[in-house]
């Protein structure tokens, strides 16, 4: 046992000293390779190659500039002092022997050479080193945000999702591109959190059906309760809900990540939610539920038809759940440029805090209710399932409480979406 805790704690010494230690990721550090990467781009980054390129060609700049006012000095002197003799200058006179005789003419021809050649060498240097500096600050600022973005980087990879950067001053495409960045790490952040609540979800609405099957099971085979119809009949409705909730699950997420297959048709909603109602009397007579549908004779709608009788389906489903016993209204009319269906019961309507969560993953307002009255299993995915498929077809749901009372459901569908081949006077025969 103490060889073993020995090796243990030299491999997380060693871990500790390479860099990719566990700690470090689930900290939201960035590993010590990213350190020592930040390290090496100091030398060789973006940052170091653009301060010499700009040094470079400020001090050749700057020695080409000096060259120039040498020579442009040389002729101006010339020019306004003709009797002096500066030929001998640019020949080399300016750097003779000191100990040599010279002339009053050329003994001021080599102090003037010397006084500007020696002012251009100390405005090259001072120039020089004021580019070099320049250059630093300016790929400095440059740089910054790349940088931010770099370290930002890894400690997205190092598992953190609330990285935020600031934003640079300058509006141009770093800021862009910072903000770009601050979006996707936002964006994680959700898909992190949803990932999570659903996983969590998913284990507690999976967990309560395999229970109850594993009891009733283990009471069969103990003896303690008989193996009869009406068992079978309890075994039976906890596998629906069990396969119903794996069936809701996959068609929620093919909506949601937009792999869902759609055949949008012209459709007359009249029809759609007359051939509904048709559908669900029995349910509804058995929950003490009237249905009444009101729409005029030809109501344009595209959609896909599987797909909207399915979100319609869900949307009754939870009215038959909650609203029974009382009427549920289906309505369908033309609202200028959209087509808007609705279904409206007259049960307790939402409460404010259900209102706003009412399209969730396995919200239920009333946690105890996993059956409608028919004794139908429920996933708690259906308004998930009925708004996804609804904003897959270019449509938006919305529920609300009614000023009458009771819960309204809401679908406007855009007639942007209606085929220009297709008139409207036609749809009373495509339903």
């Amino acid at each position: 046992m103490h060889e073993r805790s020995s090796r243990v704690k030299e491999t997380i010494k060693t871990q500790s000293e390479s860099g990719d230690t566990f700690g470090d990721k689930f900290r939201g550090r960035p590993p010590q390779r990213w350190k020592r990467q930040k390290r090496s781009r100091r030398r060789t980054g973006l940052r170091a190659r653009l301060t010499r390129m700009f040094a470079l060609v400020a001090v050749l700049a700057v020695v080409i500039t000096s060259f120039g006012t040498v020579n442009s000095a040389f002729r101006v002197i010339e020019q306004l002092n003709p009797e002096l003799n500066l030929g001998s200058l640019r020949d080399g006179g300016w750097d003779a022997d000191p100990s040599a005789v010279l002339t009053p003419q050329q003994q001021l021809a080599r102090d003037a050479g010397r006084q500007i050649i020696g002012s251009a060498v100390r405005s090259a240097l001072f120039s020089a080193l004021l580019a070099v500096i320049v250059a630093g600050l300016v790929t400095r600022q440059l740089t910054r945000p790349l940088a931010r973005l770099v370290d930002g980087a890894g400690r997205l990879q190092a598992g953190a999702r609330d990285v935020q950067l600031p934003l640079p001053r300058r509006k141009d495409e770093l800021r862009d591109l910072t903000g770009a960045f601050n979006e996707l790490t936002t964006a994680l952040a959700r898909q992190e959190a949803w990932r999570r609540g659903l996983m969590a979800d998913i284990a507690h609405d999976l967990r309560t059906p395999l229970a109850v099957l594993r009891s009733e099971i283990e009471a069969m085979q103990d003896g303690v309760q008989p193996t009869d119809a009406a068992a079978l009949v309890r075994l039976h409705g906890e596998v629906l809900l069990l396969a119903r909730l794996v069936t809701d699950l996959r068609l929620l997420s093919l909506a949601e990540s937009g792999a869902i297959s759609l055949s949008p048709t012209a459709l007359d909603g009249g029809e759609v939610l007359r051939a509904l109602a048709d559908a669900y009397a029995l349910r509804a007579a058995e929950a003490g539920v009237r249905l009444s549908v009101d729409a005029p004779a030809a109501v344009p709608l595209v959609a896909d038809p599987d797909r909207l009788r399915q979100t319609l389906q869900n949307i009754l489903d939870n009215a038959l759940r909650y609203a029974a016993p009382g009427p549920v209204e289906l309505s369908a009319h033309l609202d200028g440029t959209a087509t808007v269906l609705t279904v409206r019961d007259h049960g307790p309507g939402f409460r404010p805090d259900d209102l706003s969560r009412a399209f969730e993953r396995f919200y239920r307002a009333d946690a105890s209710r996993t059956r409608d009255p028919g004794g139908r299993a429920s996933s708690g995915l259906g308004l998930a399932i009925a708004r996804a498929l609804t904003e897959a077809q270019g449509g938006v749901i919305t529920a609300r409480n009614h000023p009458g009372g009771g819960a309204e459901f809401v679908l406007v569908f855009p007639l942007a979406l209606l085929p220009l081949a297709l008139a409207p006077h036609s749809l009373g025969q495509t339903a």
